[in-house]
């Protein structure tokens, strides 16, 4: 789990936390948020391609034959920065409305998610297809997952680059 220290030192010339809450508060919330967003981004800019990459290498039965269905799931995946009132994001996420309409659930199969909702409980980890579009022959296809194992590292690269937006405010309250 990543964890960030904020650490407030007294300088020679007597600053103190007040001070520093003081100038803070005087910052301009859009411009902190701004800086996050950047630094968040930037941490996550990499790993859009390696859930690429890792969608494109799942494999494909029978060799050399296949639908391009791992293709557009790889051109599903997307990076958003953006703030809100509160807070800034960056995420990395498949967008299903890229597929087309009859395949939007694809990438939650390919990937196995379960998921729970207030009704019911959906298990995408198995599902069931025709064999390149012969409808009188059907087949089972486990899931294989791509996506969250791409994003391993995510949360450390994200910890570092907090620290950097931290330290970019910082400089701007000495100014």
């Amino acid at each position: 789990m990543p964890r960030l220290d904020l650490k407030v030192r007294s300088s020679p010339r007597g600053a103190s936390l007040e001070v520093a809450a003081r100038r803070l508060r005087g910052m301009d919330g859009r411009t902190i948020k701004g800086i996050f967003r950047r630094h968040l981004e930037a941490a996550a800019r990499p790993y859009p391609v390696r859930a690429r990459a890792s969608a494109l290498a799942i494999p494909v039965k029978p060799e050399g034959r296949h639908t391009g269905l791992r293709a557009r799931i790889a051109g599903c995946v997307e990076l958003s920065s953006g703030t809100d009132a509160d807070s800034a994001y960056a995420s990395v996420w498949v967008n299903p409305f890229k597929m087309l309409p009859d395949y939007v659930t694809l990438p939650l199969y390919m990937q196995g998610v379960t998921t729970e909702r207030t009704r019911y409980r959906h298990d995408y980890s198995r599902w069931r297809h025709p064999v390149f579009g012969d409808w009188e022959n059907w087949v089972g296809q486990d899931s294989h997952p791509y996506f969250y194992q791409a994003m391993t590292g995510l949360d450390r690269a994200a910890a570092e680059e907090l620290k950097a937006a931290l330290e970019d405010v910082t400089r701007k309250l000495e100014a």
